[in-house]
């Protein structure tokens, strides 16, 4: 089983003990070209293209003129350990033993509009660049058209033949993925609240519950559809009335 995730805007960089030998992102010259066409725009730029405030543009200018693709071990971070959004304040990556951090570095896979495809062990660099951004260099009307057949065929070489995909990446993210290429391996997930009776998604929980599912997965070395389905963390169940073959819902 593999493991799809979208990273966090939130990062931080920090000597961490790691199990993992760290490595260099597959698809690094390919982030090396889309830094090369990043780091001349100007903060106003920035702050348009991500619509964000002119301090955070400022800031993220400052990251791109320091950007290396081969940065310094109090420079960079584990992807595993670098994203702080609350994806990834569920899957507490670093509270987990060495058996189940392998269990990620083998299965679990962040996609990235600057990197193309992260595995846990790749050192990166803070950074922000949303794949939904509507970021031109090139030939390439956005990173979706630049990102999606790399990320695809990246995918489908790592993937055995009844292998699941699972996906708690967002929309955002997802759509760098050519689902029509993979649909015999995805199976989506799904988390809601149930109020007054009915099934509802709030984003910020769907979230944490993303990552809290990712841990459930490593600790529980989970192989098989079956064994997502075991997931009961933080009062979640599996709702087999709401799920199909391809999606699955788990309710609280």
């Amino acid at each position: 089983m593999k493991i799809i995730s979208s990273p966090a805007k939130l990062m931080k960089i920090y000597s961490i003990n790691s199990p993992l030998r760290s490595t260099t992102a597959k698809f690094i010259t390919e982030a090396e070209l889309i830094q090369k066409y990043l780091k001349p725009k100007t903060p106003k730029y920035l702050s348009e293209l991500m619509e964000i405030s002119q301090k955070l543009a400022d800031e993220n200018w400052q990251r791109n003129q320091v950007w290396t693709p081969k940065p310094s071990a109090n420079k960079s971070s584990q992807a595993l350990y670098a994203f702080n959004g609350e994806v990834y304040k569920g899957l507490d990556a670093e509270t987990l033993d060495e058996n189940a951090t392998k269990y990620l570095q083998k299965n679990f896979r962040i996609i990235s509009g600057l990197y193309g495809l992260l595995r846990p062990s790749d050192r990166i660099m803070p950074y922000r660049l949303e794949m939904g951004r509507n970021f031109k260099f090139e030939k390439n009307k956005n990173l979706y058209s630049f990102w999606q057949e790399k990320i695809t065929n990246e995918l489908k070489s790592e993937l055995k033949k009844d292998e699941i995909l699972l996906n708690l990446a967002s929309h955002e993210y997802f759509k760098a993925v050519d689902q029509a290429e993979l649909k015999n391996h995805i199976v989506n997930v799904e988390f809601k609240e149930i109020r007054n009776g009915k099934p509802k998604t709030i984003v910020v929980y769907t979230k944490h519950a993303r990552g809290l599912l990712a841990r459930f997965c490593a600790e529980t070395n989970a192989k098989k559809l079956n064994d997502v389905k075991a997931f009961n963390a933080d009062h979640y169940l599996f709702d087999e009335k709401l799920s199909t073959k391809t999606n699955l819902v788990f309710t609280r």
